[in-house]
C-alpha cells in the first residue's frame, strides 16, 4: 500500500477529536520499522475503532405496538448494584423500507452515583494557538443544568431539531440584515412565516428554542419518545443520522447489530425517503458471487466489516453482503456496463484482502417492481398482442407498480469518498476474519490497549 489512499477510512471518514487521538499515534507508529505484520495488525486492532459504518435516513417514525415479548420502550433494574438501563427502539419507514433503529443508556439509580463521560470543543487562545479538546466529567444529576454543558464539543452531543429545514438560518440572516440597517421585503417577511421585522427576535428565539441537545442517551431516549407518543409528528418526515453498532455473542455466536441515531432534524414536507449506510467492505478470491444471476437477477459479495465491540474492547470482523442488481437482456449499453463495471471492483486474483468504500441503499420490505409483460397472465398478453388493451391499462389496473417478495439488504449505490480511485490492498488474512475468544484477541504478550474503560476519551 502506498500514497495517501493508504488508510482512505482513516482520511475521509468523519473524524472526530477523538478519532484524531487514535490517527496521531498511527502516525508515531508509522515512522518506526512497521514492516513486521504483527506490528501492523496491532496498529489496526489499536485505531481501527473509527466507526465505519454510518446511516443516513429519511423517513417518518413511529414506535412499534408492544406485545408480551417485545418491549420497544423497557427499563431494566438491577437491583444487587443499583444499575438501571434504558433502551428504546422505534421504527423509520423509508418508502418500501423499513428500518428498526436503538437507543440505550444506563445509570446507576442513586445518580449522584453517575458521571456523564464527554468531550470539551477544540479551540484558539488568545494567541491564535490551537486548544484541543479534553475530557470532560460531569456529573449525571447535573447533565441537563451544568456550565460545563457550554463545553461539550459538537459531536458529542445528541441532537433532535424540530425546525423547519433551512428556516432558523434565513432568520439569522434576516437579523443580520435589520442590524446592518435594511429592511425586509413582504416576500422575505412571508418566508419567514412571519407579519412584520417586529416579531423576528422572537421567531429567531422560538426557532432556537426546537433545536434540543442532550450530552447522554439518557434524555435523548425520553425525548425521541416524547415526540412520537404526541401524534404531533405522525405525518412528518425525519432526517436522521447515525452510525452502526455491533456485539458478539459467545453464546450465540452470532453477532447482532444494532442502528443508532445521534441526529435527528425535521425534514421537508416534499423530502424524498430514502435511507443509504456507507460501510468499507474486506473481501477476497471467494467473497464474488457470480452464480445466482439467473435466479436472483442480481451478483452477491460477501466480505467483512472491521467494526468496534464495545465489550470487547477491539473490532470485530463483521459478516456483510453487498448486492449488486444485474439489468435484464433488453437493458441499455450504460446499465449493462455500470452492473459489470461494479462487479469487476470485487474480482480478486490472488489470496490477500482487499478493502472498498461503498454506499449502498439500506433495503428492508417488498420493493416495488415495474410491471413488465413477463408478469402478465396468458389472456392479458393475448389482449395486449391484439391491441384490445395496453400496457399502460394494465399498470393503471394494478396501480402502477407490484411488490416483490420482501428483503433484507444492501444494495450497492455508489464509491464511497476516499475510493473513487478503487479498491485498496490490506495486511489482513483469513485468520483475522475469525472472532477468537477475549484472550486471544491479541498476540501472546501484547497489552490490551483497550483493557480499561475507554468511554472517559
Amino acid at each position: 500500500m502506498g500514497g495517501r489512499t493508504a488508510y482512505p477510512w482513516v482520511l475521509y471518514s468523519k473524524i472526530t477529536v477523538e478519532d484524531r487521538f487514535y490517527i496521531n499515534l498511527f502516525s508515531v507508529f508509522q515512522s518506526q520499522d512497521c514492516s513486521n505484520i504483527v506490528i501492523k495488525k496491532i496498529l489496526l486492532h489499536i485505531i481501527r475503532r473509527i466507526h465505519l459504518m454510518n446511516f443516513e435516513m429519511t423517513g417518518k417514525l413511529s414506535i412499534p405496538k408492544e406485545t408480551e415479548k417485545f418491549k420497544p420502550f423497557n427499563l431494566t433494574k438491577f437491583p444487587k448494584t443499583g444499575w438501571v438501563n434504558k433502551r428504546l427502539m422505534f421504527n423509520v419507514a423509508c418508502g418500501d423500507n423499513r428500518h428498526m433503529l436503538t437507543v440505550s443508556s444506563g445509570a446507576f439509580e442513586d445518580e449522584s452515583k453517575s458521571y456523564v463521560y464527554t468531550f470539551s470543543k477544540s479551540g484558539v487562545d488568545d494567541n491564535g494557538n490551537k486548544i484541543k479538546g479534553e475530557s470532560l466529567k460531569i456529573p449525571f444529576k447535573e447533565r441537563l443544568t451544568s456550565p460545563k454543558l457550554a463545553e461539550v464539543a459538537e459531536f458529542k452531543k445528541f441532537i433532535f431539531d424540530l425546525e423547519k429545514p433551512g428556516r432558523r438560518y434565513k432568520l439569522e440572516k434576516a437579523a443580520e440584515k435589520i442590524r446592518e440597517g435594511k429592511n425586509l421585503t413582504d416576500e422575505e417577511l412571508k418566508e419567514l412565516y412571519i407579519e412584520d421585522e417586529a416579531a423576528l427576535d422572537e421567531a429567531l428565539e422560538k426557532s432556537n428554542k426546537k433545536r434540543h441537545e442532550f450530552i447522554s442517551e439518557w434524555d435523548f431516549i425520553d425525548f425521541i419518545k416524547k415526540v412520537i407518543d404526541s401524534g404531533k409528528y405522525s405525518d412528518k418526515k425525519f432526517f436522521i443520522r447515525g452510525n452502526g453498532e455491533y456485539q458478539y455473542s459467545d453464546k450465540n455466536e452470532r453477532v447482532y447489530e444494532s442502528y443508532v441515531p445521534n441526529r435527528i432534524y425535521l425534514a421537508a414536507d416534499d423530502a424524498e425517503e430514502s435511507s443509504t449506510a456507507t460501510i468499507n467492505i474486506l473481501f477476497n478470491s471467494e467473497s464474488l458471487d457470480d452464480m445466482s444471476v439467473e435466479e436472483k437477477g442480481k451478483y452477491y459479495v460477501n466480505g467483512y466489516m472491521m467494526e468496534y465491540d464495545n465489550n470487547r474492547k477491539g473490532n470485530i470482523p463483521v459478516p456483510v453482503t453487498i448486492t449488486i442488481p444485474v439489468p435484464s437482456d433488453d437493458a441499455d449499453k450504460k446499465a449493462k456496463k455500470r452492473a459489470e463495471s461494479i462487479k469487476h471492483k470485487f474480482i480478486v486474483d490472488d489470496d490477500t484482502f482487499k478493502e472498498y468504500g461503498a454506499v449502498v441503499n439500506m433495503l428492508n420490505g417488498a420493493q416495488k417492481t415495474e410491471i413488465t409483460e413477463d408478469m402478465l397472465t396468458d389472456e392479458q398478453r393475448d389482449d395486449l398482442e391484439c391491441g384490445l388493451i395496453t400496457m399502460d391499462d394494465i399498470r393503471a389496473e394494478l396501480g402502477g407498480n407490484v411488490y416483490g417478495e420482501r428483503i433484507r439488504e444492501y444494495q450497492f449505490l455508489k464509491p464511497a469518498r476516499g475510493f473513487t480511485k478503487g479498491r485498496q490492498d490490506t495486511v489482513y488474512t483469513e485468520d483475522d476474519m475469525v472472532i477468537k475468544p477475549l484472550e486471544e484477541e491479541l498476540p501472546d504478550g501484547t497489552e490490551d490497549l483497550f483493557e480499561d474503560d475507554d468511554d472517559e476519551l
